[in-house]
């Protein structure tokens, strides 16, 4: 942090791992149609890259956590940030949350923010008549989350995409190619597609609620999930940390966040 407000790119790379890969969201897109974006970036260069646009245009002014949460291998924080553009006096504030995953050694792996939006400009069609206050928005989106998370017990792509909004944007980690960074899931068809074939390397046996924050604009959860690989038999486990953004129908569309590498759960208990 004090490299961000100093604006020193050299130093802000210093706090990277020495090594990928690197899972990064810090530029999400909100486009006039409702179409949400979320590129990540993967590689140093790019990382590089968007520190210097971001830090070129804006200095960060402070930062003032208001929910923190300390994993053994993420920091999750919700935080008001206060910024202003390059070369003017006006000072604005931002609703942030963002997630840093980091793993063995020194340095962080990934760096996953979201500002907040008004979810009416999120998604597509009319948005429905919205007489809920803070309260019942947070319960459902609860009640959403854990409609969700018994999808992913029951192995059902298909409940897990019924939790979605049209054009959910998912960055998420890859464990049916198992890369290590972030797969980019653009739409249901390609949430679908992921899902299916998540399920169909995976008997899942059970999925655990560690960590859960209800806001009425996000949800953040981390998860262990328990697992059978259907090729070798072999039982393995892994955490997910994600938060979950409700667009204006009161779905998800945007799911960002990461997780540790799967691990054999007799090695794991020892």
């Amino acid at each position: 942090m004090e490299a961000e407000f100093a604006g020193l790119i050299p130093e802000l790379m210093e706090t990277l791992k020495a090594e990928g890969p690197y899972a990064y969201t810090i530029m999400p897109e909100i486009l006039p149609d409702g179409t949400v974006k979320s590129p990540i970036l993967r590689t140093r260069e790019e990382i590089a890259s968007a520190y210097r646009l971001v830090r070129g245009m804006s200095d960060l002014l402070s930062s003032e956590a208001l929910i923190e949460i300390t994993g053994s291998w993420y920091q999750f924080t919700e935080a008001i940030t206060r910024g202003r553009r390059k070369g003017q006096n006006n000072v604005g504030r931002n609703h942030v949350i963002s997630l840093f995953p980091v793993s063995g050694g020194s340095g962080i792996t990934g760096e996953l923010v979201w500002v907040k939006v008004d979810r009416s400009l999120m998604g597509f069609g009319a948005a429905p008549e919205d007489c809920d206050d803070e309260i019942d928005r947070r319960r459902k989106l609860l009640s959403l989350h854990d409609r969700y998370c018994a999808a992913l017990k029951a192995g059902d792509a298909h409940a897990v995409v019924d939790t979605l909004a049209d054009g959910a944007q998912g960055a998420i980690r890859d464990y049916v190619l198992d890369t290590g960074t972030l797969v980019e899931l653009d739409g249901k068809p390609s949430n679908l597609q992921y899902y299916e074939a998540f399920f169909s390397r995976y008997e899942i046996r059970s999925v655990d609620m560690l960590q859960r924050v209800a806001q009425d604009w996000y949800i953040f959860a981390e998860l262990r999930l328990e697992v059978s690989c259907r090729r070798s038999g072999q039982d393995l486990a892994f955490h997910i940390a994600e938060f979950l953004v409700p667009a204006k129908d009161g779905r998800f569309i945007i799911r960002v966040g990461h997780g540790t590498d799967p691990a054999g759960q007799s090695a794991e208990n020892n």
